[in-house]
């Protein structure tokens, strides 16, 4: 072998260690990349496991909701008791606390909810500058006074992880219907019939006649919910409600609606329903005379147009003409009677004794208000609400549109010049006692569209005009919800009786309690 041949194998000897290094810094480069997703996946795992804690708090927050909701169906003045309310069971811990303001200890009683790791726990928020729920007064320290609606807070946790949603309630409210009716017959003083006769449900054994079947017929669109506490007549294919969200409910039992004898069936869009509890009327809106502040408590008939942020009163009896006054604080106005006497008349010739509490209105308003009256509310011209405003018309009696006329000879006559046309009105009507109503309506020349943006609630069904699809008399009715009105009343805008409570608002606080 040659000195070239041995040189050579010795460089390859040497070079041997080399294919080691190489193979040592592969293995070292794996490792680290095990490592490196070792770490990842475990980083994974603690983000999934947060991801899951923060999902089953949230759960158990409603879990405590959906208790107290339970509780209050079961007793609509649960609510009134406070934190002084039975435990879930024997030895278990009651969840109903007062609020706690988030420093110290937390004082709260928790709930564990069953099959899981979750707890709840449930606190009353209190309202009107009260710092708790006062049990002795529970109206003034638990609801928003100007919207009926009161709020607690539940609160779940998992493992430390705490999440908690605010419940707002309010009750069942005629505010939750485009169109809502105590009896489906015409108002018996538009119809010269005694009022008791005709005041009682069609499933009773209302007659008729001399009462007064008013029908919906084929062209008619109620654009919103619907509830009667009679049933409802149909003539061809009336269409009630927008889509599926909008109920439709009468408290008749199964079926509900009767045909006309003119065939058809009516188009239910919105959901039906029969059987839907009866939601009681109150008797008056005295309420209200309660709530107004002295200077917004009128006697006899006043006058009141409305501009913006305040509103022009005249009122003979108390020295009031053309006076300037800005909108109430609480966002009620009241009319109370004085010497009166008199009763609405079907020929209406606005001559009621000035101590009558008729209230006049029109114009246009960017503050939430309340228009209450003993007897009746006339509409003399558009009633406007602008921006966030809200408005309520809640006579005792008749919510009317002024309608003078002139040459009257028996169901004949003229359209005075002042008639106004195509009125528009949003606001929520609320007639106890009577109905909404056109004054004359039987006679003179059509006045065009009569346009109700809000809710109509009538103990009566009254009538705007005569005609069909083409009106001979009076107004054309365009109907259409306010779905604010779901969320926001008018001030002090008065509910049904006995009326459930429900949830109209449901949100999560962040950060929780």
């Amino acid at each position: 072998m040659t000195d070239c041949v041995r040189a050579a194998r010795r460089r390859l000897r040497d070079e041997s260690g080399f294919s080691m290094f190489v193979l040592l810094m592969l293995l070292l480069v794996g490792s680290l990349l095990s490592i490196a997703a070792y770490d990842a996946a475990n980083g994974d795992v603690a983000l999934s496991g947060g991801d899951q804690d923060r999902k089953q708090a949230y759960s158990a927050a409603e879990a405590g909701a959906d208790y107290y909701a339970f509780h209050l169906a079961q007793d609509n003045a649960y609510w009134t008791n406070c934190t002084n309310v039975p435990a879930p069971g024997p030895g278990q811990p009651n969840p109903i606390n007062q609020p706690w303001n988030g420093s110290g200890n937390d004082p709260r009683i928790w709930r564990s909810v069953p099959g899981t790791e979750g707890e709840y726990t449930v606190e009353l928020l209190p309202a009107n500058g009260y710092a708790t729920c006062d049990p002795t007064k529970p109206e003034l320290s638990m609801l928003n006074q100007g919207q009926g609606t009161f709020q607690i807070r539940s609160t779940g946790r998992v493992r430390g992880t705490k999440r908690s949603i605010v419940s707002t309630f309010r009750r069942t409210s005629f505010l939750d219907f485009l169109y809502f009716t105590d009896y489906e017959t015409m108002d018996p003083v538009a119809n010269a019939v005694p009022s008791g006769q005709c005041a009682q449900y069609r499933r009773a054994g209302r007659p008729e006649p001399p009462c007064s079947t008013i029908v919906f017929a084929s062209g008619d669109k109620i654009e919103g919910p619907l509830h009667t506490n009679d049933d409802i007549v149909t003539c061809g294919s009336p269409t009630f409600g927008r889509s599926a969200a909008d109920s439709i409910e009468v408290s008749a039992p199964a079926p509900g609606w009767s045909n006309g004898g003119c065939g058809g069936a009516p188009n239910f869009v919105g959901t039906w329903k029969a059987g839907a509890p009866v939601l009681a009327m109150p008797a008056s809106n005295s309420a209200l005379k309660g709530i107004a502040a002295p200077a917004y408590l009128f006697t006899g008939t006043t006058t009141i147009q409305l501009q913006g942020s305040k509103m022009i009163v005249t009122n003979a009896t108390m020295g009031l003409n053309a006076t300037s006054m800005p909108m109430p604080s609480n966002g009620v106005v009241y009319v109370q009677n004085g010497a009166c006497g008199t009763s609405y008349s079907l020929y209406q010739n606005y001559n009621d004794p000035p101590g009558c509490a008729n209230l006049f209105v029109s114009g246009s308003s960017d503050k939430s208000l309340t228009l209450g009256s003993e007897n009746d509310v006339i509409v003399t011209g558009d009633v406007r609400a602008t921006g966030t405003a809200v408005l309520g018309i809640v006579p005792n009696n008749f919510a009317r549109i002024y309608h003078p006329v002139t040459n009257r000879n028996g169901n004949t006559c003229t359209n005075a010049a002042n008639s106004p046309r195509d009125i528009t009105i949003d606001a929520a009507i609320l007639s106890l006692q009577h109905s909404l109503i056109v004054d004359n309506y039987f006679c003179g020349a059509p006045l065009g569209t009569l346009t109700v943006t809000g809710a109509i609630a009538q103990r009566f069904r009254g009538p705007v005009g005569t005609g069909g699809a083409v009106i001979a008399t009076g107004y054309l009715k365009h109907y259409a919800y306010n779905d604010r009105l779901k969320f926001v009343n008018p001030p002090y805008f008065l509910s049904p009786l006995q009326a459930a409570w429900k949830v109209i608002r449901f949100t999560e606080q962040v950060p929780p309690r």
